[in-house]
C-alpha cells in the first residue's frame, strides 16, 4: 500500500511540473505576418520589396524545415494507435502548426546517452536540437558549440513560455547566460520541494504536555522527553527522540534542517563577508552544530541505530509508531500512511525550521535546473528551438488536440513524447493558492486543473479528511507542509545555493570522493568515533584533495555572470 499511494502521488506531481497543455491552432492571416514582402514607404521605390520577419511565436515556418534532434527515452514508455516517438501527435503538432519536422538522429534508453552524446560530441555530429544535462551544458559552452538564443528568445517566446521562465526569478535563465549570451533554455521544476522542515508527532507533544517547537533549545527538550518520558506508553524505553540514516543528508530525514538551525548549509554554496563563494559544509558552524549532535548522540536522543538505517528502515520505524521527530520533505507523510492506518492517533504536523538565535533560520534549497534544451552554433533557424517550447506552454484547441493525444491516456504518458517540454518552478505556490480558495469557498471550480492536475488530489483529500475520512490524512498534511513553503516564498526566506550551474571540471572529477570523506567524518564525529576536532582535519583534507581547486573554478564562474 506505502510503495503504491507514494509512487502514484510523486507520479502526478512530476506530471504536474510539466505544462504540457497542448494545442490550439496557430494559424497566420494571409497579411503579410507570415513572412514574404510588402511595399516599402521608408523612400524605397513601390516596385521594390523587402523581406518581413515572421515573429508571430505560433506562426508556421515557410516554406518547412527538417531539424535534428537527439533524445532519451525511457524504455518501459508505451505507445498505442502505431505510434512511435517519430510519429506520434506531438510530432504532428510541429509539422502542422509551426512548419517544423522532426528527424531525430537516434534515440538512447537513458544509461547510454551519456556516451553516446560524447561520441557524437568528439566526431563534431552534433543535432541541431539537444537536451543536455548541466555537465554536458557546460562542455558544450567551453567548445563555443551552441547558438546564442537570446534574440529568438525575445522576438519569437510566446508570453506564457516567457513568464513561466521567469517564475523563479530569472535564475535558470541567468544560469545558462554567459557573457549576455542565452546558451540554453532551462528546465526548472523547482526548489521548494528540496527544502526541509521540521516533522513531530504532536499527539506524543499533547500527551507529554510538551509545546510546540519554536526554537532549537525546544527540539533538543522534545527528543529528551520522547525518548525518557515513554510518549507511546508501553512501559518501554523504545522509542526514538530525532531520526536519521546512514545517508545522514536528504528530505528524509536527513539533518540539513537540524544545520540550517544553526545557519549551516552543508553541500551548498554560500557568499562570506567578502561577497566570495564558499563551500557552506567546511565554514564553523558546521562544527558547532555537529558538536551539539554528538552530544544528543551520547545521551541517546538520536536514533542510535542511525548508521545503519537505510531510508526504508527510517520509514518502517516511523509506521511502527517507534520515533517522535525528524526533518523531512513536503510530502513525507505520504509515506506514512501505513502507520496511521495502525495508529489513528498518530498525528505528524510541520514546522518552520527552528532557529538557535533570534536570527531566523532559512531551509537550504538545492539548484534544481538539471537539463537544458539547446541549439547547435550554426542552426540556420535557432527559433525552431523557441516555436517547439512555445508548443509546451500553450493552451491548444481541445477539439483539434485533445488531451488524450497529448497528455495521458489511461496509463499512456504522452506528454512524454514531447522533445521540448515547459516546467513550473512554482507549481506547490500556485497549488497553495488555488486549493486554499477552493476548498474555503468548496467551490472545485477554482482549481487550475489545466496546468496542474494534481490539485484535485490535494482538494479531495482534504475535504475527506474533513469529513472523518482518514484516507485523506496524507494529502491533508502534505498541504500543511505547502502552506509553510508559501509562507518562506513569499517571506523570501528559502537559502538557494548561489551556484547554480553545473558541475565544474574538478567536480566531475573530484566530488564523489569529497563528499564520502564529508559524510565518513561527519557520521564518526556524531556517533562519537572521532572527536569534534575531526572537523578541523577534514577542512584541511577538503581543501588539499580538490576542494580549493573547486573553489577556485565556482569563483570564476561567478566572475563570468
Amino acid at each position: 500500500m506505502l510503495g503504491n499511494s507514494t509512487k502514484s502521488v510523486l507520479l502526478s506531481m512530476v506530471v504536474c511540473a510539466f505544462v504540457l497543455l497542448a494545442a490550439c491552432s496557430g494559424k497566420v492571416e494571409e497579411n503579410g505576418t507570415n513572412g514574404g514582402t510588402k511595399p516599402s514607404d521608408n523612400g524605397v521605390k513601390p516596385t521594390e520589396t523587402v523581406e518581413v520577419a515572421n515573429h508571430d511565436p505560433f506562426g508556421k515556418i515557410d516554406p518547412p524545415i527538417e531539424v535534428t534532434a537527439i533524445r532519451t527515452v525511457n524504455s518501459n514508455l508505451k505507445f498505442e494507435n502505431g505510434e512511435t516517438i517519430e510519429n506520434n501527435a506531438w510530432t504532428k503538432l510541429y509539422e502542422n502548426e509551426f512548419g517544423i519536422k522532426i528527424k531525430y538522429l537516434w534515440v538512447s534508453d537513458p544509461s547510454q546517452y551519456e556516451q553516446k552524446f560524447n561520441i557524437a560530441m568528439a566526431s563534431g555530429k552534433l543535432a541541431d536540437i539537444m537536451p543536455v544535462d548541466g555537465i554536458q551544458f557546460n562542455q558544450l559552452v567551453e567548445a563555443d558549440q551552441l547558438a546564442d538564443l537570446t534574440e529568438a528568445l525575445e522576438q519569437y517566446g510566446a508570453p506564457k513560455m516567457k513568464e513561466l521562465l521567469m517564475k523563479d526569478g530569472g535564475l535558470g535563465i541567468e544560469s545558462a547566460t554567459f557573457d549576455g549570451k542565452l546558451l540554453g533554455l532551462p528546465v526548472n521544476s523547482g526548489s521548494f520541494d528540496t527544502a526541509p522542515l521540521l516533522w513531530v508527532r504532536t499527539d506524543w507533544l499533547e500527551k507529554l504536555g510538551l509545546p510546540e517547537p519554536k526554537t532549537m533549545e525546544d527540539v533538543f527538550s522534545i527528543a529528551e522527553a520522547f525518548v525518557t518520558q515513554d510518549p507511546d506508553g508501553n512501559q518501554k524505553n523504545d522509542t526514538y527522540g530525532l531520526g536519521a540514516a546512514k545517508d545522514f543528508y536528504g528530505l528524509e530525514p536527513g539533518l540539513e534542517g537540524f544545520f540550517n538551525g544553526y545557519h549551516a548549509y552543508p553541500k551548498s554554496w554560500v557568499e562570506d563577508d567578502s561577497g566570495q563563494l564558499v563551500y557552506g559544509s567546511i565554514q564553523p558552524e558546521m562544527k558547532q552544530a555537529l558538536a551539539k549532535l554528538q552530544e544528543m548522540y551520547a545521551n541517546g536522543h538520536i536514533d542510535r541505530e542511525f548508521g545503519v538505517k537505510d531510508k526504508e528502515k527510517f520509514i518502517q520505524t516511523v509506521n511502527a509508531g517507534k520515533l517522535g521527530m525528524f526533518y523531512g520533505a513536503d510530502w513525507s507523510p505520504l509515506l506514512f500512511l501505513d502507520g496511521k492506518s495502525l495508529d489513528e492517533k498518530m498525528e505528524w504536523k510541520p514546522f518552520h525550521l527552528p532557529s538557535i538565535d533570534n536570527t531566523p533560520a532559512q531551509p537550504q534549497t538545492e539548484y534544481n535546473v538539471n537539463q537544458y534544451y539547446v541549439v547547435r552554433k550554426g542552426m540556420k533557424n535557432p527559433e525552431a528551438a523557441i516555436k517547439l517550447l512555445n508548443a509546451a506552454s500553450h493552451d491548444w484547441d481541445r477539439g483539434k488536440y485533445p488531451l488524450t493525444d497529448m497528455n495521458r491516456n489511461g496509463d499512456v504518458d504522452k506528454w512524454q513524447y514531447a522533445l521540448l517540454q515547459a516546467a513550473n518552478p512554482i507549481q506547490n505556490v500556485e497549488t497553495y493558492e488555488y486549493v486554499s480558495k477552493a476548498v474555503e469557498k468548496q467551490d472545485e471550480s477554482l482549481l487550475n486543473l489545466t496546468s496542474n492536475p494534481g490539485q484535485a488530489s490535494f482538494y479531495k483529500g482534504i475535504n475527506d479528511f474533513n469529513n472523518g475520512d482518514m484516507s485523506g490524512w496524507g494529502f491533508t498534511r502534505f498541504f500543511d507542509a505547502i502552506t509553510i513553503l508559501y509562507d518562506y516564498h513569499t517571506k523570501d526566506q528559502f537559502k538557494m545555493t548561489k551556484f547554480i550551474s553545473g558541475p565544474t571540471p574538478t567536480m566531475v572529477e573530484k566530488e564523489a570522493t569529497l563528499l564520502k570523506m564529508e559524510l565518513e567524518t561527519f557520521t564518526k564525529i556524531v556517533m562519537g568515533e572521532s572527536s569534534i576536532d575531526a572537523f578541523d582535519e577534514f577542512v584541511i583534507n577538503w581543501k588539499n584533495l580538490g576542494g580549493d581547486k573547486i573553489t577556485e573554478e565556482v569563483a570564476k564562474w561567478k566572475a563570468s555572470k
